[in-house]
């Protein structure tokens, strides 16, 4: 077995303001030589790099530095999962962080591990309130540490990048790699593997920290609309991997996952083009579109009741304000 336990990939692009919070949580001498953090500057204008730099100089046994000329996303995890040293690999985003005492024991839990697929707690960190929501795998009575031959557990709590690490050689062996230059595409590291994948574990500890209610991430509202066409691209490839996985004969609770969490994406993406484009007319014309779409493949009417409901809203120019008050005495709206 490699002497590096984990590596985890830190894709950064003008995050000055967070990154120094974010890296200091690598940095413990217990780690060294056990873990590696791939700091991925992806042509950043601000100090991102001269951070980096402190870190990797301090403890060049932890902290590599990968200096690119491209902001892009999918890139910088792809070459990060080339370069990996680790036999697990996970991502942190550069404005979030971890909980360090729960690093230590989650490499030390991995140094015995052979899952595929690793999971572990996070909370999310409301940016502008500064409050702190947990999510558990326990929530679902997911018994930690006990690794499952199957991915009921995972269709209930949901993994996302936030939560999941892989083994390295799954990745390369299968050639996973995310598309470059969009947004959205955690999507494909917390669904395309799972085609692959065999065994899975949940591990109690706390890990990540997630910064959520900040208006400029890609999941706010506006930003959804404005790169609706990249969600669009990234559902449409998981959908073409889901159908030739099934003509392949790939395993049902495989299967089963990833159909769940494309169903999910399918009815949020009527949300986004019905609701979110400002222009409802155009809306309407995108949302009838992906329907047309999907109607050529398994997902055909996978959400018709929702898509009748936002076509109806996005008729009578219901606001977003409304429809999320909706979401709370409607449950099929939020796709469960």
């Amino acid at each position: 077995m490699s002497d590096c336990i984990l590596s985890i990939a830190v894709p950064t692009f003008n995050m000055e303001r967070w990154l120094e919070k974010n890296l200091a949580t690598y940095a413990d001498k217990r780690l060294s030589g056990r873990m590696e953090v791939l700091c991925l500057n992806n042509a950043s204008e601000d100090r991102s790099k001269e951070i980096m730099e402190k870190f990797a100089c301090a403890m060049p046994e932890i902290f590599r530095i990968f200096d690119r000329d491209s902001r892009g996303y999918g890139s910088s995890i792809n070459e990060a999962i080339a370069s990996a040293k680790g036999v697990y690999f996970r991502i942190v985003d550069a404005d979030d962080w971890v909980d360090t005492e729960a690093l230590v024991q989650l490499v030390d839990t991995l140094e015995n591990c052979s899952a595929d697929v690793v999971l572990t707690d996070y909370q999310m960190v409301n940016l502008q309130t500064g409050e702190y929501f947990p999510v558990t795998a326990s929530k679902y009575q997911v018994p930690y540490g006990s690794m499952q031959n199957n991915f009921c557990y995972a269709k209930q709590t949901l993994p996302s990048i936030h939560n999941t690490a892989y083994r390295t050689q799954l990745l390369r062996e299968h050639g996973f790699f995310m598309q470059d230059k969009m947004f959205f595409v955690d999507e494909e590291y917390v669904i395309l593997p799972y085609l692959w994948a065999k065994t899975v574990v949940y591990y109690p500890y706390d890990l990540y920290r997630y910064q959520v209610a900040d208006p400029n991430q890609s999941t706010s509202p506006v930003n959804r609309a404005k790169y609706q066409d990249h969600r669009e691209r990234v559902l449409r490839r998981l959908i073409h991997a889901y159908t030739q996985a099934e003509q392949e004969g790939a395993g049902k609770d495989a299967l089963d996952y990833c159909y769940e969490r494309i169903r999910r994406g399918v009815g949020d993406h009527f949300t986004t083009l019905y609701l979110y484009v400002e222009n409802r007319k155009e809306g309407r014309r995108l949302a009838c579109a992906w329907d047309e779409y999907l109607r050529t493949t398994p997902f055909a009417g996978v959400a018709e009741r929702k898509r009748r409901v936002l076509q109806m809203l996005n008729r009578f120019h219901v606001s977003v304000d409304v429809y999320q008050k909706m979401k709370r005495v409607v449950p099929f709206l939020c796709n469960r």
